[in-house]
């Protein structure tokens, strides 16, 4: 079946990446786009009027966990250290202890509502490991896996495996335990999953290796991951550059910088992703990385997650994004935890770069829209993401502008970073099917969902003991 979008100002994507159509057309055929341009002579079986409206390609959300975040949320904010000494090393373990795997599966229906909701189309769920109430069953990637593919989301599916885990010691220092056998049995498991699984409804789920945190992580774990990642041809994604703990834990462990034992183990190439980010030098700021670490994550096709309103309500933030893409490294955004927006996610992406530079332009609306759309699609060796060109998946996101706030419009990106909200997008189309359309998802039931998320909030933190 072939689709018309018409009448709209259109994100087109060519060689010197995106640019406006002030009256574009869009054309895709069952999932595939056809054609993008002014005009369109052909026939349609099917035409959506876009007029008034932003045709955008889909976002895509490089790092997010859907599982805990309902029950973690507002527990993490206005308390913790500047450091995450309580935070993530006290709270969140006791939090996840407290939800079971059915309160899983609510979370992650909510979460995936609220992602295409807000104009992402795909997205990379990296679950959790043993910290949850029930364990680390890999039953429970599937059902979450499953849920998502009803729903019709684009998703890259990452359980995550680990050698040791944290906890918060009695001297106020982060801890690390030891799983039975090096976390090995899961890794297995882990591998295994993704084997089995990508591929899936159409192709629309996918898989990705995913190590925990580069603390929590042996070289003989990292190192089989590589080797797992060659064999598959799988991403990968490590939390790492989270904390100045984390980086001085490496530093005490293993007598290098955090990107020196990442490229020891082998882990870094094209299909590497870096979670986070933020501490790849003590200080965070890129400008005292080494000069061989900078190289070898530009020269190694490595790519960054960057995940920003999560660090600034900590009180800190990336310096700095501009600094890593002028050392020519690829960068790309995620949400981490709440909320799961891209578009608020984008917006402080880039006032956060400006704060940081000292520098009006920098991190300016083009990049950004950049690192969320084709930036996550190069992190993932996709061409076909992230672009709305023939060729492309028919990812589409239609943005209604006829608001207050968004005229008038004469740059349709800076609108998008600095001026649209959640509440303007009006269309999803996720390889060729519409999954919301006037602002209500079609394969979700909506409130039912949240009236379900909220009896197990109010259960998970009767459970909680901190």
């Amino acid at each position: 079946m072939k689709t018309l979008i018409k009448g709209g100002t259109v994100v087109a994507f060519g060689d010197d990446g995106h640019t406006v159509l002030e009256k574009g057309v869009v054309v895709f055929k069952d999932n595939e786009i056809t054609h993008v341009d002014e005009t369109y002579a052909g026939k349609a079986d099917v035409t959506i009027d876009a007029s008034g409206k932003l045709v955008i390609p889909g976002l895509i959300n490089m790092h997010m966990h859907v599982t805990d975040t309902a029950y973690t949320g507002e527990l993490l904010v206005d308390q913790g250290q500047h450091d995450w000494r309580d935070t993530l090393y006290k709270y969140l373990p006791a939090v996840r202890g407290a939800v079971s795997a059915e309160d899983e599966f609510i979370a992650a229906e909510c979460a995936f509502a609220e992602l295409m909701l807000s104009g992402t189309t795909t997205a990379v769920e990296l679950g959790f490991d043993y910290e949850m109430m029930e364990g680390g069953d890999i039953a429970h990637t599937e059902k979450i896996s499953n849920i998502a593919g009803d729903m019709g989301l684009r998703l890259y599916m990452g359980p995550r495996y680990r050698s040791m885990y944290w906890g918060l010691g009695d001297d106020g220092k982060a801890q690390y335990s030891r799983y039975p056998n090096g976390g090995l049995p899961r890794f297995e498991d882990c591998v295994r999953f993704c084997r089995d699984y990508d591929g899936r409804f159409d192709g629309r789920l996918r898989t990705m290796l995913a190590p925990g945190q580069v603390d929590t992580c042996d070289p003989e774990l990292l190192e089989g991951t590589r080797e797992a990642a060659n064999e598959t041809g799988l991403p990968i994604q490590l939390h790492a550059g989270q904390t100045s703990q984390e980086f001085k834990e490496i530093v005490r462990r293993h007598k290098q910088t955090t990107v020196g034992y990442i490229s020891g183990t082998g882990l870094l190439g094209p299909d590497f992703i870096i979670g986070h980010g933020m501490f790849l030098s003590e200080d965070g700021d890129v400008d005292h990385c080494t000069p061989d670490d900078l190289e070898a994550l530009r020269d190694s096709g490595a790519s960054i997650a960057h995940l920003p309103w999560i660090q600034v309500r900590q009180g800190r933030f990336m310096k700095s994004f501009a600094k890593y893409q002028r050392a020519g490294i690829n960068m790309c955004l995620g949400t981490d935890t709440f909320p799961f927006n891209m578009i608020n996610e984008m917006r402080w992406a880039a006032v956060l770069c400006k704060i940081a530079e000292q520098d009006p332009t920098a991190g300016s609306a083009r990049e950004i829209f950049h690192a969320a759309t084709v930036g996550g699609a190069q992190a993932l060796n996709r061409n076909d993401l992230g672009r709305l060109a023939p060729g492309c998946k028919a990812d589409i996101v239609i943005v209604d502008y006829n608001t207050p706030h968004a005229l008038p419009l004469r740059d349709p990106l800076k609108f998008m970073v600095f001026g649209a909200s959640s509440a303007d997008v009006d269309t999803v189309i996720i390889d060729g099917r519409t999954v919301v359309l006037q602002r209500e998802l079609l394969f979700c039931d909506l409130p039912t969902a949240l009236s379900k998320l909220r009896e197990s909030i109010r259960l998970v933190h009767e459970r909680v003991r901190i």
